[in-house]
């Protein structure tokens, strides 16, 4: 089954996904949390493409850590799933530069693209594959 990845921020949260068989990952999306209600926007990937483990991004700023911790129970018990915590030190900023690379320029328009990246990377890095 897919590994679905979270970089979890304060104001958005990168979304990434594997196929299948854990071969590739994919940048999913972003969800800004003042629009949108995360746990509702899980439970509709869940039902388009069923994960069975998530692996999230432990983040650096101490005051996140409860509340990772506490999205990490929820995904245990509404989806049954097995939750791995992943140091995701540099991801953002390893994000920027394949953006950068990539031919875009940072943006206020397409600053969401660096969280669905970080994930994206954390889902590699777990993965073992290149990204």
């Amino acid at each position: 089954m897919r590994v679905l990845a979270i970089d979890y921020g304060k104001r958005r949260v990168g979304l990434a996904i594997s196929d299948p068989s854990r071969t590739f990952a994919f940048p999913l999306e972003t969800v800004d949390r003042r629009r949108r209600d995360l746990k509702e926007r899980l439970k509709e990937i869940y039902r388009e493409r069923p994960f069975s483990t998530v692996v999230i991004g432990r983040p650096p700023r101490e005051e996140l850590v409860p509340e990772v911790e506490a999205l990490s129970r929820w995904l245990r018990e509404a989806f049954g799933c097995e939750v791995v915590f992943w140091d995701e030190h540099y991801t953002s900023a390893e994000a920027e530069r394949l953006l950068k690379e990539s031919g875009k320029r940072l943006s206020k328009e397409n600053k969401h693209l660096i969280d669905a990246l970080a994930a994206y990377i954390i889902l590699a890095e777990y993965l073992g594959i290149p990204y």
